[in-house]
């Protein structure tokens, strides 16, 4: 009897209703939707790391990084087949590849600057980072290049490159002698990292090896990994399995500024969707208040004709929650659709300013959240509804009855 009660006074009341149903559609909606971008600017910017620059994992001699500034090249390793099969025969490793990294002055013959740059195997770098040309404008570095180059978007407006206009690049190798060699321009990094963009260079890895006299070397190893979620096991068991000499980091090591930002993230994101839902219960409050007053003698017929005072408290609460329900269903399915919209045309674009490239977000709801949101919204009604309905139930019959 309650629930028909209830149903019928929400749809008999139906500017009232809009308003309950539409301030919760609201609250859901901007909630679901601000938890996808923000979760998917948080889970965009890991992926990109892991997969397009810094890997899931890497590999180095012990004490690179304390030389790294100094004496980069100090602390290299060998292309050791069977270091090389200790990594592929790691639980959860998926692939490697081989890097060189390094400092170098880089000139078109007229202007010249100091570059961050990375050397790369063509052959097997693109198991380990599929996402290496994702912002990439021009032809990607294949098999067998010798001496092509993707440079940094400000980098390239710095340096007036143009299409077929040789670079020279100039470093001091192992032996400390300096050495040079022509580079040919194949494609901008449009999407780096603003800071990166002004100084990042990739290469392929035989001509860094020429340059610098590292014939066999390396300065590191970047792993893959089937499942992320088991990252810190695997760095345990690479640990183990290479053995003294060796030190293996996760990217939430070699980027804590990048794991900091995604934990505030997930923290800023958590207080904004309380904040739109508690401005979305107000109204929900505020509403059923002026619903008990206007419903002033109904109420009094209601205990007149022998309903409990219980069940009037219970009729009001009901008729909130139905509403919170109702407002949640259209506001979750609004913000799915837009989710989902936004997914299949390729994510997001967002611009990083003016020439500073742009950065691609795919939105993400995790599973949970809809369930949180949606469940909160509808408590947090039936709370709100609490204190009208007692003021409700507490009505004298005869006073109510006589009320204008």
């Amino acid at each position: 009897m309650l629930m028909r009660l209830a149903l019928r006074n929400v749809f008999r009341a139906k500017a009232r209703s809009a308003i309950t149903i539409g301030a919760l559609f609201f609250g859901v909606t901007m909630s679901l939707l601000l938890s996808a971008f923000v979760m998917g600017v948080s889970e965009s910017m890991v992926a990109e790391a892991i997969e397009s620059r810094v890997g899931a994992i890497q590999v180095h001699r012990t004490g690179y990084f304390e030389k790294r500034d100094r004496q980069p090249l100090a602390l290299n390793l060998t292309q050791d087949a069977a270091v090389e099969a200790k990594l592929r025969a790691t639980p959860n490793v998926k692939a490697l590849t081989p890097r060189i990294v390094f400092n170098g002055l880089l000139t078109n013959g007229s202007r010249g600057t100091i570059a961050m740059i990375t050397a790369i195997d063509a052959q097997t770098v693109r198991e380990v980072l599929p996402k290496i040309d994702l912002y990439l404008e021009g032809d990607p570095l294949k098999p067998g290049d010798r001496n092509g180059a993707h440079v940094g978007l400000e980098l390239n407006r710095a340096l007036d490159l143009k299409p077929g206009v040789p670079l020279m690049l100039q470093a001091q190798g192992l032996g400390g002698r300096d050495n040079a060699l022509d580079l040919e321009p194949r494609g901008v990094l449009a999407g780096q990292n603003p800071m990166e963009g002004k100084r990042a260079v990739t290469v392929p890895l035989a001509f860094a090896q020429s340059l610098l006299g590292m014939d066999g070397k390396v300065t590191e190893y970047v792993v893959a990994v089937k499942d992320v979620r088991q990252l810190d096991e695997t760095a345990a068991a690479l640990r183990a399995a290479l053995g003294e000499g060796f030190e293996v980091q996760t990217w939430e090591q070699l980027r804590p500024a990048l794991r900091d930002a995604r934990l505030l993230q997930r923290a800023v994101l958590g207080g904004v969707s309380v904040f739109f839902l508690i401005i979305a219960l107000f109204g929900v409050a505020n509403t059923l208040l002026m619903t008990v007053l206007e419903r002033t003698r109904e109420i009094g017929t209601l205990l007149a004709v022998g309903m409990t005072r219980s069940m009037v408290a219970r009729l009001f609460m009901l008729e909130a929650f139905l509403q919170a329900a109702l407002g949640a269903a259209l506001g979750l399915g609004l913000a799915v659709l837009l989710i989902e919209l936004a997914r299949s045309g390729g994510g997001v674009t967002i611009s990083m300013g003016a020439g500073q490239g742009y950065f691609r977000m795919m939105p993400t709801l995790l599973p949970a959240v809809p369930f949180i949101v949606v469940g909160a919204a509808c408590l947090g009604s039936v709370l709100a509804a609490v204190s009208p309905a007692l003021r409700a139930a507490r009505m004298r019959p005869v006073e109510a009855l006589s009320s204008p």
